[in-house]
């Protein structure tokens, strides 16, 4: 069972010729920098320096490594694409199945069909706005901002109010900027004050979404 619901494939990828299939087990790193075959590392690929990759299966996380910790910027899930040349590391969270090509066979597409070319680049512009938020939360909001505007996101990509969890508490924190243990309790609050429940320990259910919208908007007092 997928730990999100499915996402469709871009309408670009499905024009790329072939493409290498590989999985990938939780934990492995699908791409990380200086690792210039993945996501074909051993079948051949060790001249080819950067590859466009799209994940047909499971999901992934997307993080930046320092030397105490990782930062978790983004999730892929299926449908989502990544290119390898960044300094970002990008691991399975669950069991994955990628699909890859020379970044060259995308530019040669995108120079053949430009329509197509722009549908690229707005996905890579999501991948951006998606990180420019996690900044502007990191500096300017709250935990309880940063997690409320957590939920009501997923929730959207879920379609549902029971939100599946889809990586550890731990790592979850991480990417909130917080600590295991506070965000722990901030659930335990929420929980309490009725705004969630937690049917299991890979679930939360959204009870009052007009609550954590207002949340989302809190700031620094």
């Amino acid at each position: 069972m997928q730990d999100t619901a499915p996402f469709p494939h871009s309408a670009w990828l499905g024009e790329l010729p072939g493409g290498l299939r590989r999985r990938f087990q939780p934990g492995a790193a699908i791409a990380r920098p200086g690792d210039l075959s993945r996501p074909g590392i051993g079948d051949g690929d060790a001249d080819v320096p950067d590859r466009l990759f799209v994940l047909d299966e499971g999901l992934a996380r997307i993080c930046l490594n320092g030397t105490a910790r990782a930062l978790t910027i983004g999730y892929l899930r299926p449908g989502g694409a990544y290119v390898t040349h960044t300094r970002a590391w990008v691991e399975a969270v669950s069991p994955c199945t990628v699909i890859s090509w020379p970044v060259g066979e995308m530019l040669a597409l995108v120079s053949r069909q430009p329509a197509l070319g722009l549908a690229a680049f707005r996905e890579v512009g999501q991948l951006l706005h998606g990180a420019l938020n996690l900044i502007e939360d990191l500096a300017f909001r709250p935990v309880e901002s940063r997690f409320a505007r957590f939920l009501l996101n997923e929730r959207a990509l879920q379609q549902s109010a029971l939100i599946r969890l889809i990586d550890s508490t731990e790592s979850l924190a991480t990417a909130l900027g917080t600590s295991r243990q506070t965000l722990s309790t901030l659930i335990n609050r929420l929980i309490r004050e009725g705004v969630l429940s937690r049917p299991d320990r890979r679930h939360l259910r959204l009870l009052d979404i007009a609550r954590l919208e207002a949340m989302v908007d809190l700031s620094p007092g």
